[in-house]
């Protein structure tokens, strides 16, 4: 996801952080190129109409080109399928997972929780399919579950333990954006029913991307 681009390349929108008349599978031509502050930045004469610019730090986007062949490569069902054709297939699921996904980068500030899962993958304590609780729990419980265990990346896990109340807030943040959203009550009931679907949408992508 996010290929270098140039000018004149069509690409096809993931996300766009904070505007919502910019929906997911918009698609647009690249006018110009630039960095701004290291990101880099691409204005778009966009289908709708738009010239919003791309930045590399907070959006997400595809070439076109690339996401029209995966999405030929599924619909195509071929028989013979070689190693080529089975990592761009692949490349397809995973882009159509991410696009399932869209809420997430819209509603959670992903670049800390990706952040943190990658925290916990080189801390080693849990298998990470299994790590979408930890996103939620706060120090106090990850500290009670490891209490007694023998820690093996002590370092690490002191970084997880460090970020821990961080990534609970942030979660929770999040959880009640998706409520408002929704118009749905601010109960405790809800936030903790999406708060264990939302750890998983955000697990999910974290996967899917790294």
């Amino acid at each position: 996801m996010n290929p270098v681009l140039e000018v004149g390349d069509e690409v096809i929108l993931l996300h766009m952080d904070g505007e919502s008349e910019m929906n997911p599978g918009l698609k647009g031509v690249v006018l110009s190129k630039s960095k701004v502050f290291g990101d880099d930045q691409y204005v778009v004469k966009w289908e709708n109409g738009s010239q919003l610019s791309l930045i590399s730090s907070a959006d997400a986007w595809d070439k076109l080109e690339n996401f029209n062949k995966r999405k030929q490569k599924k619909e195509s069902k071929e028989i013979e399928i070689d190693k080529k054709d089975i990592n761009e297939v692949d490349e397809y699921e995973r882009s159509k997972t991410l696009m399932s996904n869209i809420d997430v980068f819209k509603n959670f500030n992903m670049k800390f929780l990706n952040d943190y899962l990658k925290m916990i993958k080189d801390s080693g304590i849990v298998n990470m399919l299994g790590a979408a609780p930890y996103l939620y729990m706060g120090k106090r419980r990850i500290q009670h579950e490891f209490e007694y265990k023998n820690i093996s990346n002590e370092d690490e896990f002191e970084t997880v333990l460090d970020n821990a109340d961080q990534a609970q807030a942030e979660m929770i943040n999040g959880v009640m954006n998706v409520l408002g959203s929704e118009k749905k009550e601010m109960s405790l009931e809800n936030i903790n029913r999406y708060l264990r679907k939302y750890s998983t949408k955000v697990l999910m992508n974290y996967i899917h991307l790294f």
